[in-house]
């Protein structure tokens, strides 16, 4: 597990636990992370660490460019926060989340490039043949080109009780490191998604039980087929469907859910149960709104590249996964209509620097690799 995730991230989500502060920065250092980009003017700034930005890191480094990937929290995204991938080409037998943002960091070092962890892009200006770009804080530096990669952050829900126990039984993600706090012990698991169904098998080798609650009436349309077939051969995980938990009781660490279930007739009944942990992974939201209002995005703050594009101005198209505003590319989850997967995410990534060198060719702005 990176170093730094395990010292940072307690309830699993990235918007709560992101190092922000002159203590997290501290915490970076003292691990030997960078948190200080080490120039001022870049090929490439890439806004976040997931697997679409470590991917175009990767890429990008190896092919000659100069790089920089800003990180509010620790490399990885959501990926790392996931205890077991088996549907990634490659790993016949899965691959922690944590394992492949390692794999993917050592990679990225080999090649050059730089990570700034516990920094946030806070503005993205056009300036002087490319962007300048704001960091939390008074540094400004200069991207010929910028690749959003930011992913998305886990859907906050607002229950009683809920935000004093967070980091204390109760969590937004899980890692194969929480393994150890839910051994022997009884497991709540909030989703119907693949990360959830991830987590619930992975916790089912340590919890004595393991009860997935979904709003949903099943599995079969927000689940992949191999996760739900292996939750069928565990005798240990149990589903609630139409069911939604509505409170959260405990002093020092959670100790009990109260939640609603639809019945057959239309009708509510409450239940309080026992819980010594409860995982919550009910959907993603996009936080894009520190972008330039001319970027555009849908409805719901996804961001709209290539042929969904309708305010392009330029004479020429834009390419595939470039924004509205020439230069500025989009990978990876928080893009308009992406397939919320792994390895599309590493597809778009790699595929992101194919196009911005073809634009960095049209513009014609200088190479920094030989300044």
């Amino acid at each position: 597990m990176c170093a730094a995730r395990a010292r940072w991230n307690r309830c699993g989500c990235r918007r709560c636990n992101a190092p922000t502060d002159s203590d997290g920065r501290a915490v970076a250092e003292a691990l030997g992370l960078q948190t200080t980009p080490k120039d001022g003017r870049y090929d490439v700034v890439i806004a976040g660490g997931g697997p679409a930005g470590m991917a175009a890191d990767v890429y990008g480094a190896s092919e000659g460019l100069k790089v920089l990937i800003v990180e509010r929290s620790a490399a990885g995204g959501q990926a790392g926060t996931s205890s077991r991938i088996e549907n990634y080409l490659g790993f016949p037998s899965g691959i922690s989340g944590d394992e492949l943002t390692e794999r993917a960091l050592k990679e990225a070092r080999h090649f050059g490039s730089e990570i700034a962890v516990t920094r946030s892009i806070e503005a993205v200006q056009i300036a002087d043949m490319g962007y300048s770009v704001k960091l939390d804080g008074v540094e400004r530096i200069w991207a010929r080109a910028v690749l959003l990669s930011t992913g998305v952050d886990w859907h906050r829900i607002e229950i009683p009780g809920l935000d004093r126990l967070l980091g204390r039984g109760i969590l937004y993600g899980a890692s194969r490191q929480e393994a150890h706090s839910v051994a022997g012990k009884r497991v709540f698991v909030v989703g119907g998604g693949n990360s959830a169904g991830q987590a619930a098998v992975f916790f089912s080798n340590y919890a004595a039980e393991v009860i997935m609650q979904l709003r949903g009436a099943g599995l079969a349309l927000s689940m992949s087929q191999y996760l739900i077939a292996q939750i069928a051969e565990k005798g240990d995980i149990r589903i609630e469907a139409w069911t939604e938990v509505t409170c959260v009781h405990g002093e020092e660490h959670l100790e009990q859910i109260v939640t609603t279930t639809r019945d057959s007739d239309g009708g509510q009944i409450s239940t309080t149960h026992d819980a010594d942990a409860l995982f919550l992974m009910i959907g993603a939201t996009a936080n894009t709104s520190w972008l330039p209002p001319t970027l555009e995005r849908d409805a719901k703050g996804y961001i709209y590249t290539g042929r969904d594009l309708t305010g392009w101005s330029l004479d020429r198209e834009p390419f595939p996964l470039e924004t509205s505003l020439p230069g500025i590319f989009c990978a990876g989850d928080v893009r308009h209509g992406s397939i919320k997967r792994v390895a599309s995410g590493v597809g778009e990534g790699s595929m992101s620097i194919a196009f911005i060198h073809e634009y960095l060719a049209l513009t014609g702005s200088p190479d920094l690799t030989r300044v």
